[in-house]
């Protein structure tokens, strides 16, 4: 049995309302209620939060999904039907909590009236929360392993335009190669493949499983790959915009929604160790919410975002 009534989303300044209230009755045995499920869902950027009033009858199970590589919290207040809480006096006063760092987080709710916050701590994205009435201990609801994780299943989004260069490198120099970005696109990767061999390379935006797969060869020579925008450092002094500079052969840089119209520079530096490379740039125009939740992956934000703004060696400048 569901009743319409409140749901406070808070976000700085701005405050809005829906409603909602959650009756886990007690049912008797057979009833085709016994086993009710309730699930409702929100997005939140950091440090917004969402509240709902829940009245348990007699025992209730909350289950929350919430974004792969975010954090968010969440708090239960029990307290008699009243004027509704803050946040803050939900944070201070909770009875129930779970703020670690678990993708699925579980609140067992013991008969009464609460106040349920989820807080977005840090990250962006959609959260799932479903209650389960727990009277007759009924299977709790599976929570979904793919939930905000793009690699399940794979990720199918084919490239729009495919570059490759290939080359050969001593130890100490560097190869520059220049992208523009003409057409509506929402991310970029390059692909470096460096003396330990060339990988096979799926044809659609590659997971991060599979980029921790590739990053993994090592055979002595230690390859790295560094992104500029709108800077050529064969002639001027430039910041990275992205980088890999782990250890190993094998590298990988993605960029979520390049600036149309912008230059790219990538550029291989053999750091030790010489061999035969190939580089793969690859450009798509995938759905948003593709590149939103590979953003929310931990792994994949590393290999995004690694040695951002780091400067290159000063013996590969004004190289070829």
């Amino acid at each position: 049995m569901l009743k319409g009534r409140k749901m406070r989303h808070t976000s700085g300044f701005i405050t809005t309302a829906l409603v909602f209230i959650i009756i886990a009755a007690c049912m008797a045995p057979g009833s085709a209620s016994s086993g009710y499920y309730w699930s409702k869902s929100g997005y939140l950027y950091t440090s917004q939060s969402a509240t709902y009033e829940i009245r348990v009858d007699c025992a209730a199970q909350l289950i929350m999904n919430t974004p792969y590589g975010s954090k968010f919290d969440i708090y239960a207040l029990r307290r008699p039907t009243g004027s509704w809480p803050s946040e803050g006096s939900i944070k201070s006063n909770y009875d129930k909590a779970d703020f670690s760092y678990n993708h699925i987080k579980y609140l067992n709710l013991e008969q009464g009236n609460w106040y349920i916050l989820v807080y977005a701590h840090s990250g962006f994205g959609a959260f799932k929360l479903d209650a389960s009435n727990t009277c007759f201990s009924p299977l709790p609801p599976l929570p979904d392993p793919c939930y905000g994780i793009p690699d399940c299943g794979g990720i199918k989004c084919t490239p729009e335009a495919v570059d490759y260069k290939t080359g050969y490198l001593n130890a100490g120099e560097s190869k520059t190669y220049v992208y523009q970005i003409m057409g509506n696109r929402n991310y970029i990767e390059w692909i470096l493949s460096g003396p330990c061999g060339e990988k096979v390379i799926p044809m659609a935006v590659m997971t991060s499983n599979q980029v921790n797969i590739m990053r993994t060869s090592y055979c002595g020579s230690d390859f790295t790959l560094y992104i500029y925008k709108d800077c050529d450092p064969r002639y001027y002094y430039c910041k990275a915009t992205k980088a890999d500079i782990s250890t190993g052969a094998n590298k990988y840089v993605g960029i979520p929604y390049p600036t149309t119209g912008s230059r790219y520079y990538a550029q291989v530096y053999a750091k030790s160790g010489s061999g035969t490379y190939s580089l793969n740039a690859r450009s798509y125009n995938c759905h948003d919410d593709i590149i939103v939740m590979m953003s929310q992956q931990p792994e994949m934000v590393s290999m995004m975002s690694t040695a951002s703004d780091i400067s290159a060696p000063a013996s590969i400048f004004a190289k070829n």
